[in-house]
């Protein structure tokens, strides 16, 4: 989990960017037997590194690869009508989506342009993940989707909507009736986007992989603003808002992501102590011992390198000869200042979505089914469609999004264009006959209740002050 301090707070004291050590903690302290599920998993961190790598060396991995497909990914973004424009509303949301996938995709197959930071030394540790990832086009009922839906919510004042995930009100946010349903996590990658409030309200993002026995609550928590990218030199697009600098790159789920395929902070969340002193570490080689998480941007003091810290010495060994790896996606440093995963940090991941066939038994590996593997293997959600023609009324326009759909009464309406102004909102059942009239308020969403009708297919019908009209199809369970 990552967290977020204000740009005039922002210091070496700063709290964690990310919960996923509280998250842990908390899991401990419910159940005592977690610690040791915990340190077990540590150490077997570098056995999966090693054994990725060997199915490597001897093309295990390149007889997989064709079955590797992108990971289709849902954001459900839940904000108050402030937050909504805050993010530029539809048109802003749609470009910060597809930046964000664009991150991704860059940072997990090593296309990032600031990879020209990497130190020399630590360029043959650049790690290539290999996965892949797009916005999910066909949702769990077979509809078309854009890759996110919205749900527009309300607090005391326009700036408190939100969540507080660490006071263990994650399920909040992740239940229709209070915010949005997780999809199917055996074939979507689920991430909310949301505010995050009361002991939450530092944070940047949370994740609970599978290996928390989440259940349907797996997936990503990002703070909504971070959701995207601006250009590299911190130029924002036009129409997509703000970010809470110097959180602007889209590194807060490059980070989060990198926890849901199983990487640890590379200092191994121990208070400040090294492995020799009764601290611990992320499991992995090539991440030498840490002390504490690294904020900010460093200046490297390593030729070569980058710099060291209270972990250098083990006795008389210097265990950080290339410095620390505080230039992973996985440390708490500014979004232009994290460049890369490492090897091992990268072989993880991978080992993740692999499915390495059966054979022999003497290849390390054969037989292996990463626990995501089967997040690669539905291509056609990842695939945009049109929607189809329905009886009655006919959709005449992908412009109109309706979140929930299937609904059990509250839904969000939004347009994909701040340029149209809606004049009339219908709603229309079966029959034909208009069950429910809104007069248009000049602006991109509204929120209706439809709870009082009776369950069934209805119309949601647009006027708009140009004359077109815009019709969508909206299930009430």
């Amino acid at each position: 989990m990552l967290a977020y301090t204000p740009v005039s707070a922002q210091s070496a004291s700063r709290g964690p960017r990310c919960g996923f050590q509280t998250l842990k903690e908390k899991m401990i302290a419910k159940d005592p037997t977690w610690a040791a599920k915990f340190e077990a998993q540590k150490a077997a961190m570098q056995g999966i590194a090693d054994n990725y790598k060997l199915m490597q060396q001897s093309g295990v991995v390149a007889k997989t690869s064709s079955t590797r497909s992108a990971v289709p990914i849902i954001f459900h973004i839940i904000v108050d009508s402030a937050q909504f424009y805050a993010l530029g509303g539809t048109t802003g949301i749609i470009k910060r989506c597809d930046s964000q996938i664009a991150v991704l995709n860059r940072d997990y197959n090593r296309h990032n342009p600031d990879s020209t930071s990497i130190p020399s030394s630590w360029k043959p540790l650049y790690g290539t993940p290999g996965v892949t990832f797009g916005l999910a086009r066909i949702d769990p009922s077979g509809n078309c989707s854009p890759g996110y839906e919205v749900k527009i919510i309300s607090g005391s004042s326009t700036t408190d909507a939100g969540y507080d995930v660490l006071a263990e009100t994650i399920e909040d946010e992740k239940t229709a009736s209070t915010g949005l349903a997780a999809w199917d996590n055996t074939k979507y990658y689920n991430v909310w986007c949301v505010n995050f409030t009361g002991s939450s309200n530092s944070l940047l993002g949370l994740t609970e992989p599978k290996s928390f026995g989440s259940g349907a609550y797996q997936g990503v928590d990002i703070l909504y603003s971070t959701l995207g990218c601006t250009a590299y030199d911190g130029t924002v697009p036009s129409g997509t808002g703000s970010w809470p600098m110097p959180y602007n790159l889209g590194r807060t789920l490059t980070h989060e992501t990198g926890h849901f395929f199983e990487i640890w902070h590379p200092w191994g969340d121990d208070g400040g102590l090294c492995p020799w002193n009764g601290g611990s570490d992320d499991g992995l080689s090539d991440t030498p011992p840490e002390s504490d998480a690294v904020y900010g941007n460093p200046t490297y003091t390593i030729t070569g390198g980058t710099y060291n810290d209270g972990c250098q010495f083990n006795g008389a060994t210097n265990t950080q000869p290339k410095g620390i790896a505080c230039l992973s996606y996985m440390d708490y440093t500014d979004d232009n200042a994290m460049h890369m995963f490492t090897t091992d940090e990268a072989a993880v991941i991978a080992s993740m979505v692999l499915v390495a066939p059966g054979g022999s038994g003497t290849t390390a590996g054969e037989g292996t089914v990463g626990e995501n593997y089967s997040l690669t293997q539905n291509p056609s959600l990842t695939i945009p469609c049109a929607p189809a023609a329905v009886a009655v009324v006919p959709e005449t326009s992908a412009d109109l999004n309706i979140f929930p759909n299937p609904t059990t009464g509250q839904v969000t309406i939004t347009l994909n264009s701040s340029a149209v102004t809606v004049k009339q909102i219908i709603i229309i059942n079966l029959l034909g006959q208009e069950v429910m009239t809104i007069n248009g308020q000049n602006k991109d969403f509204y929120s209706l209740d439809l709870s009082g009708m009776s369950k069934g297919i209805y119309f949601v019908k647009c006027n708009l002050a140009s004359g077109d009209v815009i019709t969508k199809k909206v299930l009430l369970q």
